[in-house]
Parts: structure tokens; sequence; C-alpha cells
């Protein structure tokens, strides 16, 4: 066994670089040949995975969400396994596949990493750019938008709060049309959810039936509701709670356009990537992962 960890060093609190001596010692008692790299940059995690994953049995994605994306894309059409310490903010994926998440379940991360079995599940992709969990347009969308603004004042937890309430009292509903395996709906959207994962921002169960290896994208569309109803909706959207809500509606494809009059930004795994119109599909069991599946 050879690895190649990914290490983003600003990931979560910005303190992954602590886990290096940690996989040190661990990669050292299971005589693990293995490899370190620390990103310097946004996007550089995929070009490095792609020059250099051919040398390794495994790449391992060693912070949140967004590391796990970029790496994600530099391992794409390989078939070398994918690997996550989930040191991150979010680590939504990490929960779809049953990894333990943060410091103190490192070395239960690592132990599942060395023993188990690599297995292949799904992969998505908008616009021709893969991702593993879950892409979003509407209101959640653009409190991630709004977020990177906010913390240029407000740090940790609080700019995300912050960045909700004000969007809680400025969101506008829009008007989207959805391509669906080629049928044409046209919707009020609240958000719409597209989804291969289960979870995102953080836990929240966006899609609690979801499988990631059935071979379908899940949609998860919620109507407009009037103001004062939206945190009643949140509670139960963060709970899972919400797919009996008669604002609520599902469906399941294998591919979905968006459009939209004006161009509305598209969240994929915690990060405003795109924007509408996109196309997201899905390649059914095309990247190995390994973890509790």
């Amino acid at each position: 066994m050879k690895l190649l960890f990914i290490i983003n060093p600003i990931a979560g609190t910005g303190n992954t670089r602590d886990a290096i001596p940690i996989i040190d010692k661990f990669c050292s008692s299971r005589n693990i040949e293995y490899a370190v790299y620390q990103t310097k940059k946004p996007g550089e995690a995929t070009q490095v995975v792609r020059d250099a994953c051919k040398e390794y049995s495994a790449v391992i994605a060693v912070g949140g969400d967004g590391t796990v994306l970029e790496v994600t894309n530099g391992l794409t059409g390989t078939g070398i396994p994918l690997g996550i310490l989930p040191l991150g903010s979010g680590n939504d994926f990490a929960r779809a596949v049953n990894i333990p998440s943060g410091f103190s379940n490192i070395k239960e991360a690592l132990k599942i990493i060395a023993d188990k079995p690599a297995v292949p599940v799904d992969l998505a992709s908008y616009n021709g750019r893969a991702f593993l969990n879950i892409a979003s347009i509407g209101f959640d969308a653009e409190i991630i938008r709004d977020l990177h603004k906010v913390k240029r004042f407000i740090k940790g937890k609080s700019s995300y709060f912050v960045s909700v309430f004000v969007k809680f009292l400025t969101y506008k509903p829009k008007k989207v049309e959805y391509i669906i395996d080629g049928s044409r709906v046209v919707k009020n959207t609240f958000l719409a959810a597209i989804c291969n994962g289960i979870c995102y921002g953080g836990g929240m169960k966006v899609n609690p039936n979801g499988s990631i290896t059935d071979g379908l994208l899940d949609i998860i569309h919620i109507e407009p509701v009037p103001r004062y109803k939206i945190p009643i909706l949140l509670f139960k959207f963060m709970k899972g709670e919400h797919l009996s809500l008669p604002v609520v509606e599902t469906f399941k494809c294998k591919e979905v356009t968006i459009k939209s009059d004006n161009a509305l930004e598209v969240n994929v795994d915690g990060e405003c990537a795109a924007a509408t119109p996109v196309t997201i599909s899905l390649k059914p069991l095309f990247i190995n992962v390994i973890g509790n599946i």
C-alpha cells in the first residue's frame, strides 16, 4: 500500500497541518509507504492528483468537502480509490460513507483507510466537472454566495448565522425550468437540491433516503412558503423531516438541466461553483471510495 495525502492547510479551523504527525505515526506503525502534499491555493489539488496519482494505491483528501471535490476531479477516470480524512467544517460526503470526522477521530478514520476495501459509488457532474455529494440552487446557494462577503467582516460560525438571517429577510423565490430526463417542468422555487449524497451544510439531511450506489440523482424541490414559515421549514429540513410536507416534491433522474431567466448561483459541495444554465448528470458506480459502505 502506498498512499498520497493531499492536505488543505486552511480547511476547517486552519489547523489541518496538525494531522501530519498523526499520519506519520500511523503509517510508520503499519509499514505503509506514503507522501504528504500541502496545497497552496484553491484548485491546486486537482492538478497535483492528476500528475501524481498513478504512483499510489489511493489518494486521501485531508480537509473538508472542498478538498474532497478537488481530489475527486483529479482522480476521475483513473480507477484509483479516494480516501477521506474529514477535517473540514462540513464533512458531509464523509457522512455518506460513514467516516468519522474531526481530530478526535483521525486514528479511526485512518484505520478505515488502511483496512477497508474501496467500493464503487456513483459520481455526479455539472457541466463536465465531477462532484460526489449535492448541488443546489435558491435560498441556500445565495447564503453560500453571500457568506464570502460576510466573512470579510465577521469571522467564525457567526458569519453563517448572519448570512442566513439576512437571506431570511431578503430572499425572493425564483421561476426555474427543469428538464428532467427529457421532461420539462417549470417551478417556482424556494430551494432545489440535486443529490447524490444524503446531507449538506454540516449535517442537514436534505436527502434522508438517498443512496450513493443506486445510479440515480434525487431532486428535492421546495416551493415558496410565506416568510414566517421559513424557520419551521428549515428546522424540519435540518432534521430530514421535510419530505412529507406539501411544499416538497421529489424526483429521481439520471440527468437534469436547470435554466432560469436570470443566472442563479449553483452551490456544489459547499462552493458557489457555477451558475445556471447548468446540466447535472450521474455516472453509476464510476469512482472507487474507501469507507464503511
